[in-house]
């Protein structure tokens, strides 16, 4: 955890190294390119079904969690359409360092894949909300080559190929220029790709394990572009005038996001010396309310204070069938997340403010239940969940009370023993990590 955490706090930090320059308003169109980095978190469903003859055991899990950070090059171009509206086309190379491990604690198995390297290629449209400041939304096509997926299935060691994952990616984000012909972009894509099979067959005489794999990321990117140009001396023609009140004052926002939640679970057992990691992952979207106070104690700086309630509900369940028929099911997940901290951020231009947050975090993981044959019973109660948030955005106004905010934020929840079934000396340990995204409008009064 702590390696994320630094991670993400060199890269947030490096956002106000580099935007020391001063913006100005020239033209969006022409090529570019890009260098940067970020964080990923995968969201694989995973369908284990092993047949023998006419019947067939099949076990679904929604959520197998995974992690990895990765370096990103990018080269496109835009075009300035009209008034405000930027359009482009753009290809990215994502190195990736993603790995997914996987438990079936039903067929005693354990299991790795390594999503890959990943190739986007897409278009983006923007909007100009002040002249040196873009918001934009990006989609396209997504491919990537995984490595062979390894399992141990009751103590035995078997490997098989998987075909290229192939889909598509939606996303947000915020670019704003820094000087000099360069740039700072921050973006979270989510990628959904499509089900991909690998067939063991050399499990048991006459039966074969067949692992279907969907993966679905998450990833919070930043990167640092040169732009060209096109040659054109021309003033974009924006008609937002840039904003020059100050940023001291209190503020109200409401927004919506997208979160990843990602948990592993140790469970002792049953007849086993060593303990079962389950990593587990569960992700949906939230609405948050925001109350806050910004103070300008420079011409370039802003320090402040915020409270966040993030509305949300992650579900997880996973489901044991036999022929068809249901024989055992379990659930879980997290909701509304509470954060208090404060916030440091660097004025590139008067009305766009590049900041760093960080905080307390607290949230509700719910009651992990499961039934066998109908009958239900309790895994580990509901339980509030105390930790840390760390996280990095662009904040622009559009006029002087209305301000539009973008931001990601890291979660660390740390790590609880909880009592497994209700049973003295019996326990679970979970550790459990979040990711977010959120777009909000804050109202100065």
């Amino acid at each position: 955890m702590i390696e994320k955490l630094t991670g993400l706090a060199l890269v947030a930090g490096s956002t106000l190294v580099i935007a020391a320059g001063p913006a100005s308003a020239n033209d969006w169109a022409g090529p570019y390119i890009g260098i940067g980095g970020g964080y990923e978190m995968a969201n694989t469903r995973v369908d284990t079904l092993l047949t023998d003859g006419p019947t067939n055991l099949n076990y679904k899990k929604n959520g197998q969690a995974g992690a990895g950070g990765f370096l990103t090059l990018s080269a496109g171009y835009d075009h300035n359409l009209f008034g405000p509206l930027v359009v482009g086309v753009f290809v990215d190379y994502d190195f990736s360092d993603a790995d997914t491990n996987f438990s079936n604690f039903i067929f005693n198995e354990t299991g790795h894949l390594k999503l890959g390297d990943q190739l986007s290629v897409g278009g983006r449209i923007g909007y100009l909300v002040a002249p040196t400041t873009l918001f934009f939304s990006t989609f396209g096509y997504a491919h990537s080559d995984p490595s062979d997926v390894t399992i141990d299935f009751d103590g035995d060691r078997m490997r098989a190929g998987i075909g290229s994952f192939n889909g598509y990616f939606l996303g947000s984000g915020v670019e704003t220029l820094i000087g000099n012909g360069f740039s700072l972009k921050a973006e979270y894509r989510y990628t959904s790709m499509r089900s991909e099979g690998a067939v063991f067959n050399d499990t048991v005489p006459s039966a074969a394990l067949i692992e279907t794999l969907k993966p679905q990321t998450q990833t919070i990117r930043m990167s640092l572009s040169y732009r060209f140009g096109d040659g054109k001396k021309d003033v974009v023609d924006n008609s937002i005038p840039p904003i020059t009140s100050s940023w001291t004052g209190p503020y109200l926002g409401f927004g919506a996001g997208y979160s990843v939640a990602q948990k592993e679970e140790t469970f002792p057992y049953p007849g086993e010396a060593s303990a079962l990691n389950n990593p587990v992952s569960n992700d949906g979207g939230f609405i948050s309310a925001t109350v806050g106070y910004d103070y300008q104690f420079s011409k370039k700086f802003v320090v402040g204070a915020l409270a966040d309630a993030d509305m949300s509900n992650l579900k997880y369940k996973d489901q044991l069938s036999f022929s068809g028929t249901p024989i055992y099911g379990s659930q879980g997940g997290f909701k509304n997340i509470l954060m208090v901290g404060g916030r440091l951020g660097y004025l590139t231009a008067p009305d766009t403010l590049l900041f760093v947050s960080g905080g307390y975090a607290n949230a509700g993981l719910e009651q992990t239940t499961a039934s066998i044959g109908g009958t239900g019973g309790t895994i580990y109660d509901a339980k509030r969940i105390s930790g840390a948030f760390i996280g990095a955005g662009v904040e622009t106004k559009i006029w002087d009370s209305l301000s539009l905010k973008a931001e990601y934020r890291y979660i660390d929840l740390g790590s609880e023993n909880l009592p497994l079934f209700a049973t003295p000396g019996l326990s679970a340990h979970i550790d459990p990590d979040i990711q977010t995204g959120r777009l909000s409008i804050n109202w100065r009064p």
